[in-house]
């Protein structure tokens, strides 16, 4: 096996194909004829077996705030592993490189939404309650500012040396 990390406009139209098919059988609630849920990602890092895509993670990099903290982080979108290939430590392994990029580019943390959180957890990621302000897309419209706490959904993992402080936070964008 095989994780590459790919800029989104090198991806070919074949892989994105495949990556959509992925992401569907991954997420069934949350079917859409594309290869990302709301945005393109920035980055994504793909694991493949023998050409086949087995795994996937979409990167978005950019800063939010955090109380009155600016933070750089990279936002994971979308990571899902094929169901045949599951219990293989491949979402470990591409977190991990992802994590590792952030250490080499300056990154404060990992930054996530996700409702089951058991490979999240055992990956050194921590839960985060607190209220919350993003864009609000849907289907590619903008439907402008949703402010909610999201109990139980946001999940960070430290990278840099910045503590993450307790306060309402602004995703100065999209939901991941």
């Amino acid at each position: 096996m095989n994780i590459g990390i790919y800029q989104e406009y090198e991806i070919p139209t074949q892989w994105h194909e495949e990556l959509t098919n992925l992401k569907s059988r991954c997420f069934p609630n949350h079917q859409h004829d594309r290869s990302y849920y709301k945005q393109l990602p920035h980055f994504r890092f793909i694991c493949t077996d023998n050409g086949k895509i087995v795994g996937h993670i979409g990167v978005d990099h950019r800063v939010i705030r955090v109380a009155d903290e600016i933070f750089r982080i990279f936002g994971l979108i979308d990571v899902c592993v094929d169901e045949q290939y599951r219990n293989k430590s491949i979402a470990t392994s591409m977190i991990e490189k992802v994590f590792a990029l952030g250490q080499e580019t300056g990154i404060d943390f990992l930054f996530l939404i996700a409702s089951d959180h058991r490979v999240y957890e055992k990956n050194k990621f921590q839960v985060v309650n607190e209220l919350c302000s993003w864009l609000r897309i849907h289907d590619h419209r903008n439907y402008g500012v949703a402010v909610e706490n999201l109990e139980q959904e946001i999940m960070i993992r430290k990278v840099g040396n910045r503590d993450w402080p307790k306060g309402p936070i602004d995703l100065l964008g999209y939901v991941f």
